[in-house]
């Protein structure tokens, strides 16, 4: 290892080198193809009881106790199904970028990472994994392939080329404030839509309350009346009588159609359909497009800052944008580049990309700047969205203080007036 601090040094690319620091002796051991830098101590014993077998899943040593043994089974697993947000990812990127600026090698890196990853056992497991495989040989980027719900392509695709070009370091870093950023992009187009979605249960819940349980015991009082119901009082009770003798039929329909969601899911060509439809939602549509047009944009311009090929880079960036519609318009851009089309000109066909972003692409291929030019337009999307969401959150408040009034000024109304026409009739006789 290098004494000269101001010297920083890279760890993770190509073959494998070992410190044995019980017998201070050097051993190396020069594997074709990769290289991997990693300090073992002899006395170093890690208190967890994770191992790691010959396909490299994590599994929970036995105590001898069955009961203990099975629950330890049941955690691994649920942790295993658990998410990583992209905090937490954001988090072992810059930190893994630091140590690694700093001096200390991949494996030593890593193994510290390990202890502090106590709000995430899924993270801490997967570390541990990275940590184990990179020790067999693999590089930090096939390390990572072994979690592809982690990892995405393009932090894959980031990970090799600073592997090859001995930037590592710098790639993390990108990494970590990328997966902060995009993590901000997210938590805020979510609060966008979270709030009209729960306000608009709340008052279908409400409302089928109040149709189930409460309109069918004035029912018998207005009928008993023996006066025609005013008309608002008639829909009401329609609507009452619907729900209440129809439930079987309606509880079918909910589960066909959430049935039918799912598995368009799972299908390619119904996800593109869902994804078109959100983009061209009145209102959240615009806000969605934004996003999308954010991550592209980011996306592009980490990736050729990395010295990623234009071509790779489409590839990798359609399938991380996590729209089908998006993704299937850069897979056509992706064909029109091979044969020497520009990617603005392509682009300019489409009416996913805005006129002011397929310029800003034109500039960036003229001076060879498209990486820069890519950066700067990923942060006027981040900023609009970021203004969007503020504005949609002033518009929603009173379209939903109107929506709620006229349905709980309805289900009055529909009370109220035949109880008004029964007091009149009472107070004449």
């Amino acid at each position: 290892m290098p004494n000269n601090p101001e010297k920083k040094q890279d760890f993770s690319t190509y073959g494998q080198e070992s410190y044995d620091l019980a017998d201070k002796k050097e051993k190396k051991e020069i594997n074709e193809g990769e290289v991997i830098l990693n300090i073992m101590e002899d006395n170093e014993q890690s208190s967890t009881p994770i191992t790691v077998d010959s396909q490299k899943s994590l599994q929970i040593n036995s105590t001898g106790n069955p009961f203990l043994d099975f629950y330890n089974r049941i955690n691994l697993a649920l942790i295993k199904k658990s998410s990583v947000n992209g905090e937490v990812k954001g988090t072992f990127f810059h930190l893994l970028g630091v140590m690694i600026n700093a001096g200390i090698p991949m494996v030593k890196s890593l193994t510290s990472l390990i202890r502090q990853q106590d709000k995430s056992p899924r993270m801490k497991l997967i570390i541990q994994d990275l940590a184990d495989s990179i020790v067999g040989g693999m590089s930090l980027s096939k390390s990572m392939m072994q979690h592809p719900d982690v990892f995405t392509e393009q932090e894959l695709g980031m990970i090799q080329s600073g592997e090859a070009s001995g930037q590592i370091s710098k790639v993390l870093d990108t990494l970590a404030n990328d997966s902060e950023k995009a993590n901000m992009i997210k938590r805020k187009v979510k609060s966008a839509l979270m709030y009209p979605v729960v306000i608009f249960t709340l008052l279908v819940a409400v409302v089928i309350v109040m149709l189930v349980y409460v309109i069918p015991q004035l029912t018998d009082l207005f009928e008993g009346a023996g006066s025609e119901l005013p008309l608002i009082t008639r829909i009401v009770v329609g609507m009452s009588d619907f729900l209440i003798n129809k439930k079987l039929f309606l509880i079918g329909i909910l589960t066909i159609l959430f049935a039918t969601f799912y598995f368009m899911r799972k299908t390619e060509q119904g996800r593109y359909y869902i994804d078109k439809f959100k983009i061209n939602i009145p209102i959240f549509g615009p806000l969605l497009r934004k996003s999308y047009l954010s991550r592209f944009a980011r996306s592009l311009s980490n990736l050729l800052d990395s010295s990623v090929s234009i071509l790779k880079t489409m590839e990798i960036t359609a399938k991380s944008i996590g729209n089908e519609v998006y993704k299937r318009r850069l897979f056509l851009a992706m064909e029109d580049i091979r044969q020497g089309i520009p990617l603005a000109e392509n682009l300019n066909e489409s009416d996913l990309f805005p006129p002011m972003f397929v310029s800003m692409i034109e500039v960036g291929e003229k001076t060879a700047q498209l990486d820069t030019i890519m950066g700067q337009i990923a942060d006027f999307y981040e900023e609009e969205v970021d203004t969007t969401v503020n504005g949609l959150s002033k518009i929603i408040e009173p379209i939903m203080l109107v929506i709620i009034g006229l349905t709980v000024g309805a289900i009055v109304s529909a009370i109220m007036l035949p109880i008004m026409k029964l007091s009149d009739l009472a107070s004449s006789i």
